[in-house]
């Protein structure tokens, strides 16, 4: 995994609160973190978006745990890496790149989906125990049986909570 990569699924895990190993499976047929990458670096500029993965790795390598990295890199609501930081935060829940800043051709406020996939597979949906419309991975008849821990598609702890509705 490129430096590049390693970081910036480092960086979005610890601004979701998702692990790494769910954003960034060893075995993953959509790659979204390559995707995402390749999307954002442009949007953003390559200096902006240097200078945070260069800010996530300062912040990693002090051994500092991941929710003390977000709320050091969203610590600012004016400066252009803590908008850059909100704008991955929703790419990787709903599939949309929603431009925090004038960058070379990109406007502010301009929005995009960055892909079928990047829609299909958003981590609104898992959160949700739901899938887009047309599009489900489940068998059918599924939504009669009680659904899984939040945990199962998240990894986050649900406190034991069963199902979507709890």
């Amino acid at each position: 995994m490129s430096t590049d990569r390693k970081n910036f699924v480092g960086l979005s895990s610890a601004l979701l609160g998702i692990g790494i190993d769910l954003l960034a499976p060893r075995i993953d047929p959509i790659d979204l973190p390559t995707t995402f990458l390749a999307y954002v670096r442009p949007r953003l500029t390559d200096k902006v978006f240097d200078a945070l993965l260069g800010q996530y790795a300062a912040l990693a390598a002090d051994h500092l745990p991941a929710d003390e990295i977000a709320r050091e890199l969203l610590k600012d609501p004016a400066q252009q890496s803590t908008l850059a930081c909100r704008s991955i935060m929703k790419m990787w829940l709903l599939g949309v790149w929603y431009q925090p800043y004038d960058a070379d051709a990109f406007k502010r406020k301009q929005q995009s989906v960055v892909s079928d996939l990047a829609y299909q597979q958003s981590w609104a949906w898992k959160a949700a125990q739901a899938h887009p419309m047309g599009y489900s991975q489940f068998h059918f008849g599924y939504w009669s049986e009680t659904p899984p821990p939040l945990e199962a598609f998240t990894g986050v702890p649900a406190k034991g909570q069963q199902g979507a509705s709890s």
